[in-house]
């Protein structure tokens, strides 16, 4: 049975950091931090729909979110400060720290689709394949295949490629018997059994020859 697990993961546009606001704070003295701190806000915020929660009902403090982020209290205090003044972060009625713009960066995606959106992808680049081969052959580089084919992700060529050596090996017929030596202690053991071997074999062909 397959579980259906959120998983939370944040969207930022290309001009994030180039934003007049984003420009203001990291401008700051001490920017850089304060926007380190603002991104694990977020994070930490994702799963209360923007709301800094330790529990369901439990806001967070700004010793809680120095503790969690690994920022000084004094730099959290401040920080906290600018985001309330630049409108990052907005004070709830219950003195919660709320993030209004994570709506705007939130994504949620589920085990489940995500095995579908995987299992979408593995189709359509087994349909590819023959044509990807053909590209390769003629000396393009797998990443250009990939943006000629509109593909996405880290390395979807290599990773086609491996698995398909990945299937190659697994129908290669396993080698029967003895596995050949490698090491020089794996041909000096061989190399002392087949002598004891021997022995025995000549020690039993006498014995038979006396009956």
């Amino acid at each position: 049975m397959s579980e259906n697990k959120k998983y939370y993961y944040m969207k930022l546009k290309d001009n994030f950091f180039t934003s007049e606001r984003m420009v203001v704070l990291e401008t700051m003295p001490d920017g850089i931090l304060y926007s380190n701190l603002l991104l694990k806000m977020y994070l930490m915020s994702l799963k209360h729909n923007g709301i800094l929660l330790l529990h369901e009902n439990l806001p967070h403090t700004p010793q809680t979110i120095a503790t969690f982020t690994r920022h000084q209290i004094g730099t959290v205090e401040r920080a906290l400060q600018i985001f309330l003044k630049l409108g990052f972060v907005e004070l709830l009625t219950d003195g919660a720290y709320y993030m209004p713009d994570i709506q705007l960066l939130v994504g949620r995606s589920s085990t489940e689709a995500e095995r579908k959106r995987r299992e979408r992808l593995r189709l359509q680049m087994q349909k590819l394949l023959p044509e990807i081969k053909r590209m390769l052959e003629r000396g393009m580089s797998q990443v250009e295949v990939a943006e000629r084919l509109g593909l996405k992700g880290d390395r979807p060529i290599h990773d086609l490629l491996k698995r398909e050596r990945k299937k190659a090996m697994q129908v290669t017929p396993k080698q029967r018997g003895r596995k050949p030596a490698r090491t020089l202690q794996e041909y000096k053991y061989e190399n002392k059994r087949l002598k004891m071997e021997n022995v025995l074999l000549r020690d039993f062909i006498t014995l038979m020859g006396r009956k």
